[in-house]
């Protein structure tokens, strides 16, 4: 089995987490009470196989072990890229009005413009990087221009490293996804931008055409700058460099 503790020290001192329970309301780590709910969501609307739940309290889960081996971005292929497309197409398909904490959300559509622009002037003014007077301005009057209306199951934290290469020649059974504590009720775009930091250009093309056959492509242009902020703020690939994550895309 696996045996996962809580750090609560380094959750007080992370961008992520706190953003996490900042605009989500997600009361990370009592949440992790609850995260049997997360793996039988994944189980039954998701493509992966995830481990097997034992038990959990607010401070640790236990499960059971997934044979295989720890998976790295020099690992993928084009397979695998599709399969997180089929995955996350599949997770989006039954959008709801309300968000936050992925088993209980309580926000209505109307308040994701107002706690995500007051979510960004919190980790900006935490930010161990100085933002741009002018980036800030701007992005949070984006943001206060938010217009996001159906929420879906994201994936705060969707990185190659939260997976498991089963070595099983089913491209369905590919991979599983072993790391679930980050999921939350969101708008599918904020996960979208994660995605095109997170694949190559070539992937991300791959995941779109994907994702295609059965979602429509949503047009983010507009929510972009805001959401590239956002996941800059909450470390979620460790960047350090402001200009250059905000060019990147």
């Amino acid at each position: 089995m696996v045996l996962k503790v809580c750090n609560e020290a380094a959750v007080t001192k992370s961008g992520f987490w706190k953003g996490f329970n900042g605009l989500f309301g997600a009361d990370f780590p009592n949440s992790l009470g609850a995260i049997k709910q997360t793996h039988d969501l994944l189980s039954d609307q998701g493509l992966y196989a995830v481990p097997e739940f034992m038990a959990s309290n607010y401070r640790f889960v236990l499960t059971r072990f997934v044979a295989g081996e720890d998976l790295d971005a020099g690992q993928v292929t084009n397979i695998m890229v599709e399969q997180l497309a089929q995955h996350i197409a599949q997770l989006h398909q039954a959008p709801q009005s309300i968000w936050g904490a992925i088993h209980a959300p309580i926000y209505q559509a109307a308040d994701w413009r107002k706690r995500f622009h007051a979510e960004l002037l919190s980790l900006a003014a935490q930010s161990a990087v100085a933002i741009p007077k002018a980036l800030l301005q701007d992005v949070l009057t984006q943001a206060s221009q938010l217009q996001e209306t159906e929420f879906v199951p994201i994936m705060l934290d969707c990185r190659w490293d939260q997976f498991r290469r089963l070595g099983n020649a089913e491209p369905r059974n590919t991979l599983a996804l072993v790391d679930l504590d980050a999921f939350v009720m969101g708008p599918r775009t904020l996960e979208l931008v994660l995605l095109e930091y997170v694949l190559t250009s070539s992937q991300f093309l791959i995941f779109k055409n994907a994702y295609m056959v059965n979602n429509d492509w949503p047009d983010y242009a507009m929510q972009k700058p805001c959401y590239q902020l956002l996941l800059f703020l909450m470390q979620v690939l460790g960047e350090t460099d402001l200009a250059k994550w905000m060019r990147q895309l």
